[in-house]
């Protein structure tokens, strides 16, 4: 498929600006908010089994009434949860399901600009083996559970899906967890960023606080065992059962050292890998917190891949199921430039297709592997793109581009457009023929620091 060029003008802000986060298309709701999530759980790590009081704080920063917020509940896709009462301001109201995994709570009397609305939601989950792609998320196999994407957080109207990341989140100011297990564990059972309370030896108590994060995991395995590692201002925190733990540190300080290097100093105090108890499906990422498969626990790509995922997509978010491309081949130009190797890919499709180019269920995989699938067209063939965009503006042109690019939308939600268009905007080098050879919608902004289009 050849790719074809076009021009946004309007639609576009000058190179380097701040990007709103896009309101979701349903009038009257709003991701534009100031958002706090606390979390009280009870696990019992043996069943499963989860119940929890979710309590979600936001202040609406659209400039205007909403009276509606969408929540994104991935795990009822698989069956897991069992949603209990739902209340707006301490009042009960009756939320509706409108995909399969978008809960839309209503705000009786609408929230005007600047207004404050605290939203209660009690749930439980019966966690099991969730399979496919999905085992390194929101799964348990082998004695360990695994907590990703468990709790109901504000998104835009959208609905699980089987390929790539079906989950589209916004900056919460702070996410806390108060969990309590049923029976007592060992000290470092609970693998979790942002670790403030924990038992001397044994108990049954964990917190956790995070802040500037767009979602929360933690993993629960009674037979970790931790190592740790200071990386500058940084600790790393890997947990693992079935390897040393200091492979994977080594190779972590590795990719942090080098992508700090690129990127500019990660942000955070810590770092948390865990090793999950599948061995099948593909490791995942999330702020502050990687869950790696046992096949993969040790894989120096897949630990750098998920490193990187620390500034592209942990720090500069964008809609991971409209533009894959932005975060993923990021992603995998990050791991490769780090282990000095390239990708031949075969696609012929061009980078900026949606996950939903690739045919998939709720749950049910879709095309992954093939010459036209997910990772040669997302993964591969944006790594060609970036690696032929560094060769026309240099190494040290390209780098400090993307660092000051990250700098201008750090913990915020930006577009592919943007993103090309700050680089255009950053070189005297010719990028159109490099662009319209990947990119089926070029965006070239007119204005201070670019090229006019001829």
């Amino acid at each position: 498929m050849a790719a074809r060029a076009g021009i946004l003008s309007a639609l576009l802000i000058a190179a380097g600006g701040a990007v709103q986060p896009p309101s979701v298309t349903a009038a009257g709701s709003t991701v534009q908010v100031d958002q706090r999530y606390e979390l009280v759980a009870t696990l019992d790590v043996e069943a499963g089994h989860l119940d929890a009081v979710e309590t979600l704080t936001l202040t609406n920063r659209s400039g205007r009434e909403i009276d509606h917020l969408n929540l994104s509940v991935l795990s009822r896709a698989f069956g897991y949860v069992t949603l209990g009462e739902v209340t707006v301001d301490g009042e009960a109201v009756s939320p509706s399901w409108t995909t399969g995994t978008n809960l839309e709570v209503p705000i009786p009397g609408a929230l005007a600009p600047d207004g404050t609305v605290t939203v209660g939601v009690r749930f439980a989950l019966d966690v099991g083996n969730s399979g496919g792609a999905f085992t390194a998320r929101l799964s348990r196999e082998n004695g360990v559970v695994s907590f990703a994407q468990w709790f109901p957080i504000l998104s835009r109207v959208h609905d699980s899906y089987g390929i790539g990341d079906p989950q589209v989140t916004w900056n919460a100011e702070r996410i806390s967890l108060d969990l309590t297990t049923t029976a007592p564990q060992p000290r470092d059972a609970v693998a979790c960023p942002g670790l403030v309370e924990a038992p001397a030896s044994g108990g049954t108590r964990w917190r956790c606080i995070v802040e500037n994060v767009r979602d929360f995991t933690f993993v629960v395995n009674p037979r970790f065992r931790l190592t740790t590692r200071s990386v500058g201002d940084t600790t790393l925190r890997v947990y693992t059962e079935t390897v040393p733990g200091v492979i994977v540190a080594d190779k972590a300080e590795t990719a942090l050292v080098g992508l700090n290097e690129a990127y500019g100093t990660y942000p955070w105090p810590d770092l948390v890998l865990a090793e999950v108890g599948s061995g099948g499906g593909f490791s995942m990422e999330y702020p502050r917190a990687i869950h790696l498969t046992r096949t993969k626990v040790t894989d120096t790509y897949v630990i750098y891949h998920e490193v990187a995922h620390q500034w592209w997509y942990a720090q500069v978010g964008n809609d991971q199921m409209r533009e894959p491309w932005v975060d993923e081949g990021l992603a995998d130009f990050s791991a490769r430039y780090l282990m000095g190797t390239g990708e031949e890919q075969c696609s012929t499709r061009a980078i900026d297709a949606p996950i939903f180019a690739w045919e998939a269920g709720a749950t049910a995989p879709g095309d992954w592997l093939s010459c036209d699938g997910y990772f040669h067209t997302v993964f591969y063939k944006t790594t060609e793109l970036l690696t032929a965009v560094r060769g026309a503006m240099g190494n040290d042109a390209f780098f400090a581009a993307l660092r000051s690019f990250i700098d201008a939308h750090r913990f915020g939600v930006t577009t592919g457009h943007a993103l090309l268009s700050h680089l255009d905007g950053a070189t005297s080098a010719d990028l159109r023929p490099i662009y319209a050879a990947y990119v089926a919608e070029v965006a070239r902004p007119m204005g201070a620091g670019t090229k006019a289009i001829r």
